[in-house]
């Protein structure tokens, strides 16, 4: 991993509390670049899959605000030989120097990156700083200097690794945690302490995990966040955490002693290892394993036709209303459908099909399928299956619908 890319990715942030998606899945696909699939993206960013696919841009494009760049969005299908995962990754533009460039833009030293590299990353960000007209009239001189301060940490990770102090800061910065989640009902865990949340993970982030003391004034310009949402943030932190944010008078004004290291950090003074939790990130992997078996049993003929006449179908009584069970139905199978259990359905549907031998030869495969014996009966659109009828189900059916989904499969 390259710590001078969780630096750009930083600097970048500053004042665009627009870019917190973006930033977040940048910050995972840097630490972790093996994550892929918009739902594996989705739990180590603590997010969903649908902000997911919202935020990565266009296959071969880029993201709306240029920090990742989208190999592919991925594909579902039945077939497991066509299916691809969300792949993305950080579009680093740290090559290009702009020295006036607005705030939105605001890029990465070229600096030396590592302890012997501390003084003239300094240098380069304090440069960057002073030199960006537009940025240096809207941030004091203590923000820049805590934002120096917290790149310099940034620079020196470069491994998820808890057995030292700079991996340890690392995993804590991990946007998927339960201290950084934002919690809601479809949370299958729910933590005890009130989580900070991710405007929370992005001031950490650009403080380096940094014990800083910063204003109401500061936090707007270091985060993008208006005076109230500031102010929200901290009541918020301050309520998650009662030893986290202290207020502090220097002069005549009031500051906030913000204490991420002594909080977050392994040899704080107040660190707890529940702080830093996944339960969150389980309860979703495993809801995300149910959902994906689900979808693959029902990319199956059998577990299509399973899905139709069960209870998980919103529309079942439409669809049985339109194929009606025919009078020799056995009583075996009126007995399921009037169940309605899905499991049920695929298993007599499933040993149905498997009761048939299924040609799996590229001749056999692309021989026309043989013309249904059984009268077709008009459906509704949204279950138009071909080749069901208000006939029970035969093994030869089923058989016949699952070559055709694989000899389409070989032939696109």
């Amino acid at each position: 991993m390259n710590a001078a890319h969780l630096v750009e990715i930083a600097t970048r942030s500053v004042g665009r509390s627009e870019v917190l998606m973006e930033l977040a899945l940048a910050w995972t696909v840097t630490t972790r670049p093996y994550i892929s699939g918009t739902r594996g993206l989705a739990r180590w960013t603590g997010t969903t899959d649908k902000v997911v696919r919202e935020t990565a841009g266009p296959t071969g494009g880029h993201s709306e605000f240029k920090f990742l760049w989208t190999r592919t969005r991925g594909a579902s299908s039945p077939t497991a030989e066509e299916r691809e995962q969300m792949e993305i990754r950080l579009h680093s533009n740290k090559r290009t120097q702009n020295r006036s460039t607005p705030p939105k833009y605001f890029q990465a030293p070229e600096a030396p990156v590592g302890p012997q590299g501390d003084l003239a990353l300094e240098e380069g960000l304090k440069e960057l700083l002073e030199g960006n007209a537009v940025l240096s009239a809207r941030i004091s001189e203590r923000a820049q200097e805590v934002l120096v301060d917290g790149m310099k940490t940034l620079s020196r990770l470069s491994k998820l690794d808890r057995t030292n102090e700079r991996g340890q800061v690392l995993t804590a910065l991990d946007p998927g945690l339960d201290l950084w989640a934002e919690i809601d009902d479809d949370n299958a865990v729910k933590i005890a302490a009130i989580p900070l949340g991710r405007r929370a993970w992005h001031l950490a982030v650009l403080c380096g995990l940094e014990d800083v003391v910063l204003s109401v004034a500061d936090i707007e310009t270091l985060t993008g966040l208006s005076k109230r949402g500031a102010q929200a943030l901290l009541a918020r932190m301050g309520k998650a955490n009662a030893l986290l944010v202290d207020k502090v008078r220097q002069g005549r004004s009031i500051a906030y002693e913000i204490r991420w290291a002594s909080n977050y950090r392994m040899d704080g003074d107040w660190y707890e290892d529940a702080s830093l939790r996944d339960e969150i990130r389980k309860a979703r992997a495993a809801k995300d394993r149910a959902i994906q078996e689900t979808s693959a049993r029902r990319g199956t003929p059998a577990g299509y036709l399973a899905f139709l006449h069960s209870v998980a179908n919103s529309r079942r009584e439409q669809y049985l209303a339109e194929h009606a069970l025919p009078e020799n139905a056995s009583r075996e199978y009126r007995a399921l459908v009037a169940e309605g259990d899905e499991m049920a359905l695929y298993a007599y549907f499933k040993g149905q099909e498997d009761a048939v031998s299924i040609p799996v030869s590229p001749e056999a495969l692309s021989a026309p399928l043989p013309a249904p014996k059984v009268e077709r009966v008009p459906e509704a659109p949204r279950f138009a299956t071909s080749r069901l009828s208000d006939e029970e189900p035969t093994p030869e059916l089923l058989a016949a619908m699952r070559a055709r989904m694989i000899r389409t499969s070989l032939t696109t």
